[in-house]
């Protein structure tokens, strides 16, 4: 249920909306964006027919992969051109605008919800993760910009990440210290060690995949009840 409407709090790097997109049509973009919702989802092991807030949604990528899952997805996000964009995309989401720091939503609303390389944009993390905690009832999925990584290296302060915090199993460990009530299970895994996205890239991943700490996408999940 919706609680109130809120003005949104904080929002990231103004974005065209059909060149984000279309990042995810590239065959590195595709790659990345499947491996990653593939290690979300890995993580969560969702109850199907369950519920979840994409929280920092953009044009719905993720909402929709996490709908192909079989979720019932509401998408927020800030950004109303994002939001605009979003809702013209087939996938069955419903999207609203907000902030992830102030959800609008009543407590435990959702089975679950996620925020995938949105917190990165967020002046108070803890803050956000909070509010995501507040609103499910059954845990909370992450997808981090890895610090210990070679995307970091690579990457970091250039192009879409401009203006992003890259974060560590660390600090998000003193976030997850804060939740009330506590966590009873969490996890974590990373992907993308290679960011190039080439042949090799593809080939060595599934190898290595959650098992190595240097991948550029860091998933955190973290439960409320077994």
């Amino acid at each position: 249920m919706i609680r109130r409407v809120v003005r949104p709090v904080a929002t990231m790097p103004a974005r065209d909306p059909a060149a984000y997109e279309n990042w995810y049509q590239t065959p590195r973009g595709r790659w990345i964006g499947e491996r990653e919702a593939s290690l979300l989802l890995a993580l969560m092991r969702p109850v199907p027919g369950g519920t979840l807030l994409d929280a920092g949604c953009g044009t719905g990528y993720f909402s929709r992969q996490f709908a192909d899952a079989g979720l019932t997805v509401t998408g927020l996000d800030p950004d109303a051109a994002m939001l605009d964009y979003a809702r013209r995309q087939s996938g069955g989401v419903a999207y609203i605008r907000g902030a992830a720091e102030r959800l609008p939503f009543d407590d435990e609303c959702f089975d679950y919800s996620a925020a995938v390389t949105s917190l990165c944009f967020v002046t108070d993390p803890s803050a956000a993760l909070a509010e995501l905690w507040r609103v499910s009832r059954r845990g909370v999925a992450l997808g981090l910009l890895n610090r210990r990584s070679l995307l970091h290296a690579k990457k970091r302060g250039g192009g879409g990440y401009s203006g992003a915090r890259w974060d560590s199993w660390a600090s998000a460990s003193r976030w997850i210290a804060q939740l009330t009530p506590p966590v009873v299970m969490h996890a974590h895994r990373t992907a993308i060690v290679l960011p190039g996205g080439g042949l090799f890239a593809r080939l060595t991943e599934p190898l290595n995949f959650g098992r190595l700490p240097w991948g550029g996408f860091l998933a955190v999940y973290i439960a409320r009840r077994g």
